[in-house]
C-alpha cells in the first residue's frame, strides 16, 4: 500500500474540509467538532487553531489571499477569519459572521473577479434562495437558484446540494463575469449567469440537464479552460458534462466506481487531473476524460476532501533566506486528502502521476 509523504495528526475528530493558499505556505483545515487548525506548509506543523470555531462541525472552509480564511459550519454560520503569523505562531481573529442555511450540507463557494472575491452560499435552501458576497465591500445580493422538479406526486421545491460559483471570459475575451454551478437534489445540473455590472445582481438560467445520477448530487466542480462541469453523487457514478446551446451534453461516458458514495469532486487543469473523495476511505484520481489513473486507500474511514497545491513562486519573494527560497520554489505539488479518521494525508502528486501514467495506471 502507498503512504504519504507527510501526515498532519492535530484534529481529534473528523476532518472535513482543506484548502491550500497564500500560494501554497498554508493549509487550512475544519473538523466535526467545529475546529480550525492552519498549518505552516514550510515547516509541516501547527500554525494557529482555534477551538470551537463554530458550535457544530465545519462543513468547509477556504483561505482568500493570503491572511483571510473563511468557514461554514452545521451551527449555520458563515465566519470570516484573519490571520495574524508570524513564521511560528499565528491567531485567527473573527471579522464577521453572516447566517447560512447549512442543514443540506450545501457549501459555500468563491471566485475572484477584477481582483474582488466573491462568495455565494445558500440562505433557504427549501425556496431556493442563495446570497452572493463581495468580501471586500461586504455588500449581499440575493439570487434565486430554486427549481421544481416532477414527481408522481406533482412538483415539488428541489433543494440545491451544492453550488461552485466561477469566473468565466465574457464574450468581448477581455473581461470576466460570474456564473453558478448548481447540482439539486433531484440529480438536475444547472447553470447561472450574475452580471456583477448592474447594481442588482441577479441569476439566470443558461442551460440545464438530468444527470444520469441516480441519487443526489454531492459535489460539482469546473474546468474553465475546457469549459467542462465535472459531478459525484450519493451514488457510484462520476460524470463529465459541456455546455451545449441552452442545455449540456456528455462530455465523456460517466465512471462507475467500484462503491457508491462520494462526498466531493475536484478538478485541476494544469495537471489535467480529476479527483473524487470517496466514502470507500479511498480518493480516485481519473484524467480529465474521467480516464481511471490511480486509487489511494490509505486512511482508515471515509474521505471528505482534497485538494492540490499550485506550486506558485509568487511569495517567494517574502522568504529572505536564498536557500530556503530556492528550496521553497523547487518544492514538490502537495496533494492534501481529508479523512473522518482525524487525519490528513500528503502526497507528492507529481511523481504519483508520473509514475502511475508510466504504468498505464495502478490501484492500490
Amino acid at each position: 500500500m502507498l503512504q504519504p509523504d507527510f501526515v498532519f495528526r492535530g484534529h481529534l475528530a473528523a476532518v472535513n474540509s482543506v484548502c491550500f493558499f497564500s500560494d501554497d505556505r498554508l493549509l487550512v483545515s475544519g473538523d466535526q467538532d467545529g475546529h480550525l487548525i492552519v498549518w505552516n506548509m514550510m515547516l509541516k506543523r501547527q500554525l494557529a487553531k482555534v477551538t470551537g470555531a463554530h458550535t457544530a462541525a465545519i462543513l468547509t472552509v477556504c483561505g482568500l489571499g493570503t491572511d483571510t480564511i473563511v468557514s461554514q459550519g452545521r451551527d449555520n454560520k458563515l465566519c470570516i477569519w484573519t490571520l495574524i503569523a508570524s513564521e511560528f505562531s499565528g491567531e485567527l481573529r473573527l471579522i464577521k459572521s453572516l447566517a447560512v442555511d447549512s442543514m443540506n450540507f450545501c457549501k459555500f463557494s468563491y471566485a475572484t473577479i477584477l481582483g474582488s472575491s466573491w462568495i455565494a452560499f445558500l440562505v433557504d435552501a427549501g425556496a431556493g434562495e442563495a446570497c452572493l458576497l463581495d468580501v471586500s465591500s461586504g455588500e449581499q445580493h440575493s439570487l434565486n437558484i430554486g427549481h421544481k422538479s416532477r414527481t408522481k406526486a406533482g412538483s415539488r421545491d428541489d433543494s440545491p446540494m451544492c453550488i461552485k460559483l466561477v469566473a468565466s471570459a465574457s464574450g468581448d475575451g477581455e473581461s470576466q463575469k460570474l456564473e453558478l454551478f448548481v447540482g439539486y437534489e433531484s440529480n438536475m445540473l444547472q447553470q447561472f449567469g450574475i452580471n456583477t455590472s448592474d447594481s442588482k445582481l441577479s441569476a439566470v438560467l443558461k442551460r440545464s440537464v438530468t444527470t444520469v445520477h441516480t441519487e443526489p448530487i454531492m459535489s460539482l466542480d469546473y474546468d474553465s479552460q475546457q469549459q467542462l462541469v465535472y459531478t459525484c453523487a450519493a451514488d457510484n457514478k462520476v460524470c463529465c458534462y459541456a455546455a451545449d446551446g441552452s442545455g449540456f451534453k456528455e462530455h465523456a461516458a460517466a465512471v462507475e466506481l467500484k462503491n457508491p458514495g462520494s462526498s466531493e469532486i475536484r478538478c485541476f487543469s494544469v495537471l489535467a487531473l480529476v479527483t473524487v473523495a470517496s466514502w470507500d476511505y479511498a480518493v480516485h484520481l481519473l484524467t480529465s476524460d474521467l480516464e481511471p489513473t490511480t486509487s489511494i486507500a490509505f486512511h482508515r474511514a471515509a474521505l471528505t476532501s482534497v485538494d492540490v497545491s499550485t506550486l506558485s513562486t509568487a511569495g517567494a519573494d517574502g522568504i529572505a533566506d536564498e536557500y530556503v527560497r530556492q528550496r521553497w520554489n523547487s518544492r514538490s505539488r502537495w496533494m492534501a486528502v481529508a479523512s473522518r479518521d482525524a487525519r490528513i494525508s500528503l502526497w507528492d502528486i507529481g511523481a504519483m502521476l508520473a509514475d502511475a501514467r508510466s504504468c498505464g495506471g495502478v490501484n492500490t
